[in-house]
């Protein structure tokens, strides 16, 4: 089915919904959740498109020395502190 879309217009490609009914439906895929489905699709659609050459798959590589670099992710954390302690 995905490879069939790739020559589809983009309104006829399969959506992850479509594929579950048509395995549902064709293939007796009862035990399958949409989930599982969606997650395949989404992977197995990028894979196809590197495949095919209609996506290029790019990665920056990073080099540090250690201690030169620091990543942090910020947020909010609220503390009680016991006043009585002594």
């Amino acid at each position: 089915m995905l490879t069939y879309d790739l020559t589809a217009p983009r309104k006829q490609r399969h959506t992850a919904t479509r594929i579950l009914t048509r395995l549902r439906d064709e293939h007796g895929a009862t035990d399958l959740s949409y989930s599982t489905v969606r997650d395949y699709v989404r992977v197995r659609r990028a894979q196809i498109d590197l495949e095919a050459g209609r996506r290029v798959e790019a990665m920056v590589p990073q080099d540090h020395a250690p201690g030169a670099e620091a990543e942090v992710d910020f947020g909010e954390v609220y503390v009680i502190l016991d006043q009585h302690c002594g």
